[in-house]
């Protein structure tokens, strides 16, 4: 699940760079609201990080909370919006909604190895 956890967390930091709407990317949105571009940009990117690393259950820890944390400054309206947005949108979401579901599972079977 590690590898996962890595793949999604690629995936978001790759979305962050992509277009957003009409050719804006998140990241262009930086000067406007720098925290949010940056937190968000840091939240696919401690679980990268940690999917890298050696312990399965740090990463599965980062992982919920980081994309947790994603899925709430998207919102409830993730899933609709992702028909909504371009590809850095979409690859954002799909980085959000896998990536939390992959830490979930690994948080679970890290504790079912006890």
């Amino acid at each position: 699940m590690k590898k996962a956890i890595a793949f999604f967390g690629v995936l978001g930091v790759l979305g962050v760079f992509l277009p957003l709407v009409g050719g804006i990317s998140l990241f262009d949105l930086r000067h406007f609201d720098w925290l949010l571009t940056y937190s968000l940009l840091a939240a696919f990117a401690i679980p990268m990080v940690a999917g890298f690393a050696e312990k399965s259950s740090v990463a599965a820890i980062l992982g919920t909370v980081c994309f947790g944390w994603v899925l709430y400054k998207f919102g409830v309206n993730t899933v609709t919006d992702f028909f909504d947005v371009s590809i850095g949108g979409k690859m954002m979401c799909a980085a959000a909604l896998g990536g939390f579901g992959s830490s979930l599972l690994a948080f679970a079977e890290g504790r079912n190895k006890n």
